[in-house]
């Protein structure tokens, strides 16, 4: 479902703004450096004697101690606007006990260039986005350092008359009526994706509404009428993306309120808390559609329009897919009943191979050079108590996965993102396609020589509620499987129940996913399935999707199952809830169940072309901005440190405070 803006853009934009890719801003170690603590503004050298290298002093004067002033200034910025320019001195004393003198020639630079660069001893801001960044001055051989925030404000629809907006800021009656739908409280967000549809009901009559969201860098205030019960407010795109511009200032949280007011008198806000995560998600999610006619593999990314892409060849459908960590190659299978596997790329959707064995689900290695098949045997769902490795342009057998005797059957096999490992579900009552009992095991897989299978252990028992541990999904670092515990295999059916969990490689330290679950926004918190873990991590969280049949705000209120995405803490701990409440995938099919997501990066791209974050670029290059001004996939410098969204290899690759999860550089999870 495509939407539009219904609000009016009413300040003004600037040419800075073509200069800036959305989502390469803001981000904490970013290539902005963007973290800044401040300081008192001042630097000193070693016991008052003059230091240095005679850069920059008044006839090559050393200083002992520089003072920039102003110091920890912070400046409001209209969006768009170049105004106003704080202007800056910096002092320096020749010896600890000197008097200040004024040192007219030192450099002066702004590491976030995004929001502000200098001109002469002015700081202009881009009106691009907020930031708080480090102002830093050389003279003399010293270095002294300051910070800076830039503070950007919008205002958004048509302002009300100014009594409306008195009795809004003085508003005492609480509000009982109006119901915030979605988002829900709570939620984080990614970066680039479009901002929520923000939906509310509960109400009657004509109102007015403001809504204001604040985060230390940014705030927006929109305003907009409607009538009747329901009301949304979305965030205008144009001149403007406005919540790229808020996401892009932002790391860590905004403060949502929305307030009415009813024609006769204000309510007091109703008040929500999001938080945006600190780095782009760059991602596709692949899924089946179900709907009266057909069964097939789609593809979305968040906020964009579903796409049919996948090569038919007069298939009733093909489903059950699995997509590779590089997002090259996808296995699925076909027509149903014994649901032979196929192979496409995943960038054209053209076929590479077709088998005629029967298979129904299957997993593809992280590079998709090899398949997994044969989740069941014929068209009566049964097993052959074992899958078969192949590569993924034949169905010759490499290798047999065979479980111990009484383990169960072989069921909805996964990869781990570092091709080391399996996960999978062993079925233990019902068929392949209809089961009520199974628990959960990892076997350690090698492709190296000859290929092989080893230590294959238990790490989910059963589970007296929910008999069913399936459908397995490993987090980015591998060092989690996501997992989901349900009344029957099919989260389809009208009496399928689900919840969503994680657990360690053990099985020793097994969480419930309670907000991702709905805990504390939806009445029924079994109503998940088919969990899927973004192969890379960003800005600290885990992503996970999954479908679910719950309501997205008033939009949508049926039965169908959607797919929604939900930010998982990266550092998990046992006994508390690392997941956070879901935000939904705009853009898919209201009139279908959309099922079984399976998240992947886009193929990497070479040298030159453009990017958002370091992991969309090949063979180790960052992404970083040319000489044109552009965010393009390019060869890292001597020594230089990875930043977030780069790959890595080990934690000392990345930059400062960074950690290497999953083969990218990331912000430790949240504390």
């Amino acid at each position: 479902m495509k939407r539009t803006a219904t609000i009016l853009f009413v300040v003004s934009s600037a040419a800075a703004a073509a200069l800036f890719p959305a989502g390469c801003g803001g981000e904490d170690n970013s290539v902005f450096n963007g973290s800044s603590s401040g300081s008192s503004g001042a630097s000193s050298g070693s016991s008052g004697f003059p230091i240095g290298d005679n850069d920059g002093g008044p006839n090559n004067i050393q200083f002992a101690s520089l003072r920039i002033d102003p110091a920890d200034a912070v400046v409001e910025v209209d969006l768009g606007q170049t105004t106003p320019a704080k202007d800056y001195k910096v002092f320096g004393k020749r010896t600890a006990t000197s008097a200040e003198e004024e040192v007219g020639s030192a450099t002066l630079s702004f590491d976030r260039i995004d929001a502000a660069g200098f001109t002469g001893k002015s700081l202009v801001p881009t009106g691009f986005i907020g930031a708080k960044g480090t102002v830093t001055a050389k003279a003399g051989g010293v270095t002294a350092t300051t910070s800076a925030t830039f503070r950007l404000h919008a205002t958004v629809g048509t302002a009300p008359a100014a009594g409306i907006i008195t009795a809004m800021n003085g508003a005492t009656d609480a509000e009982a009526a109006m119901k915030l739908l979605y988002p829900y409280d709570k939620t984080v967000f990614p970066r680039g994706i479009p901002g929520p549809l923000v939906q509310w009901n509960g109400v009657t009559g004509n109102n007015v509404y403001r809504l204001v969201a604040k985060s230390a860098t940014f705030e927006l205030t929109a305003y907009t009428t409607s009538t009747g019960a329901n009301g949304e407010l979305a965030f205008p795109t144009a001149p403007a993306d406005v919540w790229a511009r808020l996401a892009d200032s932002t790391s860590g949280a905004i403060t949502v309120d929305l307030q009415r007011h009813d024609g006769t008198k204000a309510y007091k806000a109703v008040q929500q808390t999001w938080t945006v995560a600190g780095a782009n998600l760059k991602a596709t999610v692949y899924y089946t559609r179900l709907s009266n006619t057909d069964a097939f593999v789609r593809r979305i990314e968040p906020g964009k329009t579903a796409q049919s892409f996948i090569q038919k060849q007069g298939e009733a459908c093909i489903a059950c897919h699995s997509v590779s960590k590089n997002g090259e190659r996808i296995v699925a299978s076909i027509n149903g009943g014994a649901s032979p596997w196929g192979v496409w790329d995943a960038r054209t959707g053209v076929r590479l191979y077709q088998s005629t064995q029967a298979s129904g689900f299957q997993a593809i290695s992280p590079n998709g050079d090899f398949v997994l098949w044969r989740h069941w045997n014929a068209n009566g769902f049964g097993t052959d108590g074992k899958l078969y490795l192949s590569t993924y342009n034949s169905d010759a057998t490499l290798a047999e996965l065979v479980p111990p005797a009484g383990m169960g059957a072989p069921s909805h096999p996964v990869w781990s993102p570092d091709g080391k490992m399996i996960a999978l579900g062993m079925r233990n009552g019902g068929d392949g396609l209809n089961y009520a009992a199974a628990t959960m095991a990892l076997v350690d897989v090698s492709l190296s020589g000859t290929p092989s299978f080893s230590t294959f252990r238990q790490i989910v028992g059963a589970n007296a509620t929910y008999p069913v541990a399936t459908y397995p999904t490993f987090t980015a670092d591998s060092k989690w499987v996501g997992f989901m515990r349900a009344n029957k295999s099919r989260g389809s059916d009208a009496d399928s129940l689900g919840e969503l969990w994680i657990t360690d490689l053990t099985g020793g330290t097994q969480i419930r996913l309670d907000q991702a679950n709905g805990l504390g926004a939806l009445t029924a918190t079994n109503k998940s399935w088919g969990p899927s873990f973004h192969p890379v991590a960003a800005g600290g969280y885990f992503w996970l999707a999954f479908y679910s049949q719950r309501s997205w705000g008033h939009h949508f209120t049926g039965t169908n199952r959607q797919l929604w995405i939900a930010a998982i803490d990266a550092n998990p701990t046992a006994g508390k809830d690392p997941s956070h409440p879901a935000f939904y995938v705009e853009g898919q099919e209201l009139d279908s169940t959309n099922e079984r997501p399976q998240f992947a990066v886009p193929p990497c791209k070479q040298a030159g072309e453009t990017c958002e974050s370091g992991y969309e670029c090949c063979d180790g290059r960052f992404c970083r901005k040319d000489t044109a001004g552009k965010m393009t996939c390019q060869e890292p410098k001597a020594n230089e440190c990875a930043q977030i969204g780069d790959t890595c290899k080990v934690d000392g690759d990345c930059c400062t405070t960074l950690k290497c999860t999953g083969g990218t550089c990331q912000p430790p999870g949240p504390k």
